[in-house]
């Protein structure tokens, strides 16, 4: 396996990390009466008690998860990336800023397996730059939230 995808797994792989971790803490209020009324108090607040831009952002989450469910579905199928249903039920249960990077991480595992050239790319400074100011942008939403 080539630098590249060891790096880029690792990468997703702390992605998936670190949105468990900023994305479960806000979750322990809700967990006192059971797996099945926390996800109902969870959803009624994001979706009915929340103000306006979080309405939007449970909206364009959802839409987005919709979307990556598809395309993980498709990848898996096209490359033969296991267990595609457990990174669905991850990313409803638990969330899909995490399920979406292991699904990733996996594939760049198994492409990476398949073939050397299957998984070359060349990122350039510019797309670096843009990728750290995104992933710093996040993180700091996520304290600030805290």
């Amino acid at each position: 396996m080539e630098f590249k995808s060891k790096a880029l797994i690792v990468v997703y792989l702390m992605t998936a990390l670190l949105a468990l971790a900023m994305t479960w803490i806000h979750i322990p209020g809700y967990m006192g009466d059971g797996f099945v009324n926390a996800n109902k108090l969870f959803w009624r607040d994001a979706l009915f008690n929340a103000n306006s831009a979080g309405k939007f952002l449970t909206v364009d989450i959802l839409f987005l998860a919709f979307g990556c469910n598809v395309w993980m579905f498709i990848e898996a199928r096209r490359i033969g990336v296991k267990y595609v249903y457990g990174y669905v039920v991850v990313g409803v249960v638990v969330a899909i800023s995490v399920a979406f990077p292991l699904f990733l991480a996996a594939r760049e595992w198994r492409l990476a397996s398949l073939d050397s050239n299957s998984s070359r790319y060349e990122l350039k400074l510019v797309d670096v730059i843009s990728l750290v100011i995104i992933f710093g942008a996040s993180l700091v939403a996520a304290i600030v939230v805290l």
